[in-house]
């Protein structure tokens, strides 16, 4: 069976079967939502070929849009907001798409248990590794002469000035409250970063206990930020790689919000604030695709083109500024310098807010 005998007139009805709408017998589809008009059951090869016409329909929509994307730089955003759209694919779905494979691809490519294993190495020749070591030995059923020596050993590895403290530990914690806010928050985080170092505690309430203090919002957020941190130092790599599976999430809210400052300065009643965001979208899928091809180049033959692939995109970048705005070559460059700078400070604010945020979260 093929899709010509079930649009045939012995199978046409007058109403659409999906929507309802009323239909003529001359009606092949619905005008309304697009369904075949027809009242023949469906079978298992019907169902087969709608599976693989909307895969190839897809795949057309496709081809034509990277063909325009890559070959027309800026003439495909011009298209796409002056109503022709059926052509090609959705600008915010398919930069999510290609972004989601790309991160995938890094997170495939990037061997973040070694960064773990290396740090982990580091750590075991630290000093207070030691100290630890030897004080959980120190509890385990050995003689009185092993726990005199493991004794010396941990005055030999302790630092000095946990030698020298004297003050108990709540009376220490609560003289930091008497600090300003910013410098009060740093030594609470440093000082729960230290205690959980020593395995004292490694959840709030343990602290809590341990420390015979009070909980409140700040020595919580403290905690929190303490443990974050310690847990990022021991596991990098584990880090790094939640990090990454963000990301392409948190570059899908960025754009828009660079898109602003592109608004600022073409402000003309010529563009919309919505064809910016278009514009931004159809240029960072293309450096997505660049970094792409520069990752698969280097699986394939180790050879690095990231340098080259940025040099691309900001030629790619002057050329769809030149299309799409059609502005004269010294406006064009100007603006470029400045929507530039732009992104690199955007991106440095963010990718600091994302660490941050990662590493309280992680």
């Amino acid at each position: 069976m093929n899709k010509s005998d079930r649009t045939s007139l012995k199978y046409r009805g007058t109403k659409c079967l999906n929507c309802e709408l009323p239909l003529e017998k001359s009606d092949s589809y619905c005008p309304y939502c697009g369904q075949i008009n027809s009242t023949k059951k469906l079978t298992l090869l019907d169902m087969v070929e709608e599976f693989f016409s909307s895969i190839f329909s897809y795949d057309s929509k496709l081809r034509k849009t990277l063909t325009a994307l890559i070959l027309r730089p800026g003439k495909i955003t011009t298209e796409f907001v002056s109503g022709k759209r059926a052509t090609y694919t959705n600008p915010f779905r398919f930069f999510l798409s290609v972004t989601i494979v790309y991160f995938l691809m890094i997170s495939y490519s990037s061997d973040f248990d070694n960064i773990d294993n290396t740090v982990n190495d580091y750590i075991t020749k630290d000093s207070l590794f030691i100290e630890n070591t030897l004080a959980s030995l120190k509890e385990s059923s050995i003689s009185n002469e092993d726990k005199k020596e493991i004794d010396q050993l941990i005055k030999k590895y302790q630092p000095k000035e946990a030698l020298e403290t004297t003050t108990a530990p709540k009376i220490q914690f609560e003289k930091l409250n008497n600090k300003l806010f910013i410098n009060r928050t740093y030594d609470k985080i440093d000082f729960f970063y230290d205690d959980i170092k020593r395995k004292k505690y490694y959840e709030y309430d343990e602290a809590l206990k341990h420390l015979k203090i009070e909980s409140s919002i700040e020595n919580k957020i403290t905690f929190k930020l303490a443990k974050s941190f310690y847990k990022t130092y021991h596991h990098p790599g584990s880090f790094f790689a939640t990090l990454i599976a963000k990301l392409p999430f948190i570059i899908f809210i960025l754009l828009p919000i660079f898109s602003a400052f592109i608004w600022l300065v073409y402000s003309s009643e010529k563009f919309h604030y919505i064809d910016h965001i278009i514009f931004s979208f159809h240029t960072q899928t293309l450096f997505t695709i660049l970094l792409t091809l520069t990752l698969l180049i280097k699986w394939l033959f180790n050879i690095n083109l990231h340098g080259v692939a940025i040099l691309i995109f900001f030629l790619y970048l002057y050329k769809s500024m030149r299309g799409f705005y059609k502005e004269s070559r010294t406006k064009t460059i100007v603006k470029f310098i400045y929507i530039n700078t732009i992104f690199i400070i955007l991106a440095t604010i963010s990718t600091t807010i994302i660490v941050l945020v990662g590493a309280f979260t992680f």
